[in-house]
């Protein structure tokens, strides 16, 4: 059901992803950018309308914004999300207000439902399979601000008279994740010959093909979905078994170092998400296998070896 829709985060790696799916269902978008935004990933996208922003609840960011006559404000942004920043001050003191003041924005132009995105930090090291009623015990200032975040933005939502919805995601990847990350990471490593540096890979966990979650926040919007839902796969993979995968799709015989990286203190271990009440209430599930999402993604990492 195509509808009228402004985002925020279009440039990140699961934003691009969400715009794309938009785009492809005949939605109409506006995309708020940041003038240092890096819109690499939306480079091959046509048919975008961009407002470039220096504060949300800019009075000519409003007016602007006002005139696209968008029902469903999506908020893909946040500052931070590497590991090496998970406990910066400004996970608070920047991120909780922008919540805030998207949410805002989002009621002043008139918008019926505003979904934001949060994480599965927001449980913390718990090492099981979780629900939406798992208790809520975030170890990091990142993981505390999403839950700050989440609970002041439906509270929001809520007086502003909008429905609000607020996305756990757990662990996506796919084509345009960052070089950084363990699976681009990993397939970069191999196709340059070298060993990949590793844990142990004893860890279980829940990934989720970026695609998939992009239709999920559309599923979302169209069936005006209200509350907390995790965004995951709903299942863990051993991370052996996809470093593993990976290999044999590069159909390589270099070893993984396995073990040349420690553990962090605060490792966790089995990290899986029960999407069952998103399934419910959208009819959403994932599509994409293992095997299918890892070869998209060495396709888009070959691609983009071939350019650097």
């Amino acid at each position: 059901m195509p509808f009228n829709v402004a985002i925020t985060g279009a440039t990140g790696f699961i934003g691009a992803a969400v715009l794309t799916d938009l785009l492809a269902g005949g939605a109409q978008v506006t995309v708020l950018m940041r003038p240092d935004s890096n819109p690499w990933r939306l480079a091959s996208l046509g048919g975008v309308e961009k407002i470039t922003y220096s504060g949300l609840l800019n009075e000519n960011t409003i007016r602007l914004l006002k005139e696209k006559k968008p029902e469903v404000f999506v908020h893909c942004a946040w500052h931070g999300v590497g590991g090496n920043e998970r406990d910066e001050t400004f996970q608070i003191a920047d991120n909780v207000p922008m919540i805030r003041d998207a949410v805002e924005l989002a009621a002043a132009v008139g918008c019926r439902q505003w979904i934001g995105f949060c994480s599965q930090a927001e449980y913390g090291n718990q090492n099981c399979r979780m629900s939406e009623d798992s208790p809520l015990r975030p170890t990091t200032l990142y993981g505390k601000a999403k839950l700050a975040a989440g609970i002041s933005s439906l509270a929001l939502c809520e007086a502003r008279g909008m429905t609000g919805t607020w996305l756990r995601v757990f662990s996506t990847y796919g084509p345009y994740d960052g070089p950084q990350w363990l699976i681009p990471y990993t397939i970069q490593e191999f196709l340059a010959g070298r060993a990949p540096k590793l844990t142990r890979c004893e860890q279980s966990w829940d990934y989720l093909y970026v695609r998939d979650a992009a239709s999920a926040v559309v599923s979302v919007a169209a069936t005006r979905a209200p509350g907390v839902f995790n965004l995951g796969s709903g299942s863990a993979e051993p991370l052996k078994k996809i470093i593993e995968t990976i290999r044999g799709e590069l159909a390589v015989s270099i070893e993984p170092a396995y073990g040349a990286i420690p553990y962090r203190t605060d490792q966790i271990m089995h990290l899986e998400a029960d999407i069952s009440r998103l399934s419910a209430a959208t009819g959403w599930s994932p599509k994409t296998s293992l095997t299918e999402g890892i070869r998209a993604t060495i396709a888009f990492e070959r691609g983009r070896r071939s350019e650097s």
